[in-house]
């Protein structure tokens, strides 16, 4: 199978679709649990003890669209703190194919940021927009 690049997955949000269901980038969401080490008296290696497993925050951007994106934004805004939902990464062939593996899903996401366009007169490069979620766990 070929090796895929970053541009091979679907982004998708439940609940949001707005003319275009998938997003333009995705960042943390990594899976981590902390760990100790333990020794007991004498002992020459330690014992590994872990927490549980926690998901990392997702961040969640893509370009904006005034006619789509300014109604979302202007409800997400009042939801901050508030709004849960379920967000999953799809990996796709070459021509954005699902391939057929499980998608990625972060359930129990909570929406916790909305970053709006930042404005800049002398700037030509595309406006985004990002939400960002605390999530309860993936599969």
């Amino acid at each position: 199978m070929a090796k895929a690049a970053n541009r091979q997955f679907l982004t998708k949000i439940d609940g949001i679709s707005g003319g275009w269901d998938y997003w333009a980038t995705k960042s943390g969401g990594e899976i981590t649990a902390d760990s100790n080490k333990v020794w007991d008296g004498g002992a020459i290696n330690p014992e590994v003890l872990a927490s549980p497993a926690e998901v990392g925050d997702l961040t969640i951007a893509r370009p904006f669209d005034p006619d789509r994106d300014q109604p979302i934004l202007n409800q997400l805004i009042l939801m901050v703190g508030q709004w849960r939902t379920t967000v999953s990464i799809t990996p796709t062939t070459g021509d954005l194919r699902a391939v057929g593996v499980k998608p990625r899903v972060f359930s129990g996401c909570l929406l916790t940021g909305v970053r709006e366009p930042e404005p800049d007169a002398s700037s030509g490069d595309p406006a985004d927009y990002e939400l960002t979620f605390a999530v309860a766990s993936a599969s």
